[in-house]
């Protein structure tokens, strides 16, 4: 079993964070998905950014 102090290098190891955050910032400041990006991570990220846009702006993101 992992403990925390590995859990936190392994999260730090592989951008996890880093390229969530590059989704959800796409999602909400560009619009645009970089298709470049092929992290799972990103693409949750990029997820979680759409179902914000559309409970900040009570559009759907799809319709826009």
């Amino acid at each position: 079993m992992m403990d925390l102090i590995e859990l936190d290098k392994h999260i730090k190891d592989k951008k996890i964070l880093s390229v969530f955050k590059d989704g959800v910032a796409d999602a909400l400041v560009n619009g645009n998905r970089d298709d470049k990006q092929s992290h799972h991570y990103y693409k949750q990220g990029y997820d979680f950014g759409l179902t914000l846009y559309n409970e900040l702006y009570g559009k759907d993101w799809e319709n826009v």
